[in-house]
């Protein structure tokens, strides 16, 4: 269980080491992007990690019936890619707090409906 969630943090670390960088603050240059990304994506591992930990163990009580019914895969999929969002909105939120503001790419996307 551990190496899978070893697995998955070197997986987003790696992800998120080739992500745009899609902020922008008046006034700073690229050093001190890097510096404050650097200890926003620090903060953030340290608390999505100790999240997915928790997360982990209460999706193990209910693993055996997933397997037996072949939904397991289906669970893993689901729980990673939240892991990867909330690491962005993390990461996102702390830059924002440190006054970087998020550049607009291309047109404004169009608002989730929900019916």
């Amino acid at each position: 269980m551990k190496l899978v969630v070893a697995l998955v943090m070197a997986a987003a670390a790696a992800m998120s080491a080739c992500a745009p960088k899609d902020f922008s603050k008046e006034g700073s240059d690229a050093e001190q992007f890097t510096k404050d990304e650097s200890q926003c994506r620090s903060q953030v591992r340290a608390m999505a990690e100790q999240e997915r930990n928790i997360d982990d163990q209460r999706r193990a009580v209910f693993s055996g019936e997933r397997e037996r019914y072949g939904q397991q895969g289906l669970y893993t999929d689901m729980a990673n890619q939240g892991y990867k969002y909330n690491v962005q909105r993390l990461t996102a939120r702390c830059m924002e707090a440190r006054g970087w503001a998020p550049k607009q790419n291309g047109p404004i996307p169009m608002p989730k409906l929900t019916w």
